[in-house]
């Protein structure tokens, strides 16, 4: 094909399906609304982050596959990026363990030997950086086109911890997909769930989850409520499996058995799809959140419970601050076990309490729907593409 009859191509660099983990679902919800929304304009391709650098395992839009903890082939990937005329965006998705080096320092060789125009996301920002975390964001910063942070805390850090100029970040949320309308006795009966008042946990799970929190509070709960069922969706996050097996999930189940919990506490070991995920919030009466770092900025899980609907009980953590008032949930102590229970008993009581304040939380995440999410993304790369092209001037804006 001729180099003028290519359509010009937007590349997101990510971990991608079938790879599991939160950064990948991520990025297939937002380019799939992409691809949707820019289908005339633009082919919207991956470059997956893998130790295994090469595609047997991958289908399209996976373009091209680059191992982020080999330096090398960071080079490699950079130069192979560089050399493809049809690509005029890259998009990368930082988080530190993505790449290697210290902190993920190799990301700065892939980034600096990029000719194309790039946007880079923070899914974690750190307060209070060492001098090397500091000089390797700033030098993150300074190289990219745009950087997108999810969350008001994020950039504030950025800003008055990081010094980065305001000019150069954007704040776009995580996004939240529609919830269709449920019928919920008989979502209930298909789940075996029927008569129950169910709490959810979901996501991979390990240690810095907080599980036990949940499980511990279910004894209280379930004394109060026999029907009360707590369901864990998720399989073990695969670097916890590949180091020490299952381990961690035994040590739950071990949990679960000696606080005769077997009829209300249920561990689900599957990585959920997001229509079944969906179905699971539907039917939920309280989401419990009981992740254990503080300065966690984002949570996919966190968001989709809000859009669904649900009433959250949440340890304190940066955007459970930002995006839970005493209206839309309940935030706790990390670690209070006796204030999980008691909360929940209170809204398992409240039902009218309870549905107003899931209701809220609905509204709340409004503006986060995907399809919004990606109409402002589009929005920044046309802009960015008109300032590095003339062949843009002409687009107008969505």
């Amino acid at each position: 094909m001729d180099t003028f009859d290519m359509k010009p191509e937007i590349l997101f660099v990510s971990t991608y399906s079938p790879r599991k983990c939160g950064i990948a679902t991520f990025t297939a919800d937002l380019t799939k609304e992409l691809t949707h929304l820019l289908k005339q304009e633009f082919e919207i391709s991956i470059c997956a982050l893998d130790k295994r650098a090469n595609t047997e395992n991958y289908a399209a839009p996976v373009s091209m596959v680059m191992d982020g903890c080999r330096l090398n082939s960071c080079i490699a990937g950079a130069e192979a990026i560089n050399q493809n005329p049809a690509v005029k965006m890259v998009c990368v998705e930082h988080e530190f363990g993505l790449f290697g080096g210290n902190m993920g320092e190799y990301v700065l060789a892939f980034l600096s030997l990029l000719s194309k125009p790039f946007i880079i996301r923070f899914h974690t920002v750190l307060p209070d950086p060492d001098n090397e975390r500091l000089k390797l964001v700033r030098s993150i910063c300074l190289l990219a086109d745009k950087v997108i942070v999810m969350t008001q805390h994020s950039h504030r850090l950025l800003v008055e911890d990081y010094d980065i100029e305001p000019e150069k970040l954007l704040i776009i949320p995580h996004g939240t997909h529609p919830i269709p309308p449920a019928n919920r006795a008989e979502l209930k009966n298909r789940f075996n769930l029927q008569n129950k008042k169910i709490l959810t946990t979901f996501g991979l799970l390990s240690p810095n989850k907080g599980i036990e929190l949940g499980i511990k509070a279910m004894v209280k709960i379930a004394a109060e409520f026999p029907e009360a069922v707590y369901v864990i969706l998720g399989n073990t996050h695969p670097n916890l499996v590949e180091s020490e097996g299952e381990t961690y999930r035994e040590s739950l189940e071990r949990l679960i058995a000696e606080n005769n919990l077997t009829q209300n506490v249920k561990l689900v070991n599957e990585f959920i799809p997001t229509d079944q995920l969906l179905k699971y919030l539907s039917l939920t009466d309280i989401y419990l959140f009981t992740s254990k770092d503080p300065n966690q900025a984002m949570s996919g899980t966190f968001m989709y419970a809000m859009s669904a609907g649900c009433a959250i009980i949440s340890n304190a953590f940066v955007l459970a601050n930002e995006m839970l008032d005493e209206d839309t949930g309940i935030i706790i102590q990390s670690g209070d076990e006796n204030a999980l229970a008691d909360n929940a008993i209170n809204l398992l009581r409240n039902e009218p309490l309870r549905h107003e304040m899931g209701k809220k939380a609905f509204m709340r995440t409004r503006n986060t729907l995907w399809g919004t999410v990606a109409r402002k993304h589009a929005m920044l790369f046309y802009e960015l593409m008109r300032k590095q092209s003339s062949t843009y001037n002409n687009i107008v804006a969505l």
